[in-house]
């Protein structure tokens, strides 16, 4: 019987594992948004919450699908997906964003806003040096 090492059977380096998983972590929030909304529906709907329920439990799931299907496409190992992961990764911090700027009133949003935006702006270029760290360099020494 031939043993299979784990670099036969995991051929993408550790940073990529590392970052695909950030990435599904950040779409179990989304995830979990959309199911406490619906969990929610009646409570949130009688608070009269701002922008509204519908408005919650869409920009979950649109974040929780966005982050489930960046980390799936960093895990392949085709460079065709790249461009897809990018795209997936920028509108993962565009839509949140839109959601901190135009639709969080409330005084906890409005106080954290620009710490929030750094933040997501800051976690994205780190998973985009993780994610194509080599095509940067590559780029750098090939444009001299």
């Amino acid at each position: 019987m031939t043993a299979i090492s784990l670099k036969t059977a995991f051929p993408l380096p550790r940073r990529i594992y590392i970052t695909a998983a950030g990435l599904f972590i950040a779409s179990l929030a989304g995830w979990l948004r959309l199911g406490l909304t619906i969990e929610n529906w009646q409570v949130y709907a009688s608070v009269g919450v701002k922008p509204g329920v519908w408005y919650m439990a869409a920009t979950g799931f649109l974040s929780g699908l966005v982050y489930t299907l960046c980390g799936i496409t960093a895990l392949l190992p085709a460079n065709k997906w790249k461009k897809v992961t990018l795209g997936f990764l920028v509108s993962g911090l565009t839509l949140h964003w839109i959601d901190r700027i135009c639709f969080a009133r409330s005084l906890e949003a409005q106080t954290s806003l620009p710490f929030s935006l750094a933040f997501a702006t800051l976690l994205t270029v780190a998973a985009v040096c993780l994610l194509f760290g080599e095509a940067i360099r590559s780029l750098r020494i090939n444009g001299k």
